[in-house]
């Protein structure tokens, strides 16, 4: 059993070592879309955008291809993003937008001050929120949820800790 990846020839000794395959960067589809991105990115820092009239399904998914490039290897210009929408009917239409993805994790918000304290039983309860926790019919959701609802609410409206607002 031969554990390389030689060229064997009728079975019997190898013939030539297998030589290793170049990195994905250097493949000839890899550099292919590496120049077309690059050249998209000139265009729409150029033009401002770039349409594609009547394009087929072939055309349409190499576009989306050459854009997640850029995407991926951070050819977009700093502060822009590539957005792809629809151009009359069949067509696409590229453009740079200003600012991060609206998805981007640098767009999530904030944790602002930490966990919400809840208290380990109820107190004294406001008027409403004692309403709300004797009926059943009100505020419909799992047990668990619902008692830690009435241990939030507690926090926020207990009588006598400046809840009576």
């Amino acid at each position: 059993m031969i554990d390389d990846d030689s060229a064997v020839a009728d079975g019997g000794e190898p013939t030539e070592p297998a030589k290793p395959r170049p990195p994905y960067s250097e493949r000839p589809v890899a550099r292919a879309r590496q120049a077309k991105a690059q050249e998209l990115i000139e265009r729409l820092v150029a033009e401002g955008h770039v349409r594609i009239a009547d394009p087929d399904h072939d055309e349409v998914a190499e576009w989306r291809r050459v854009v997640n490039y850029a995407k991926r290897h951070d050819l977009e210009p700093t502060g822009k993003r590539i957005e792809k929408v629809p151009y009359g009917g069949p067509g696409l239409e590229l453009f740079l937008a200003e600012g991060p993805h609206p998805n981007a994790r640098s767009q999530r918000p904030k944790a602002v001050g930490g966990p919400v304290p809840v208290p380990a039983r109820l107190g004294r309860l406001h008027p409403v929120v004692a309403a709300l926790k004797d009926d059943e019919s009100r505020l419909v959701m799992p047990s668990a949820l619902r008692l830690r609802s009435h241990l939030i609410w507690m926090t926020r409206y207990s009588v006598g800790h400046g809840g009576d607002r």
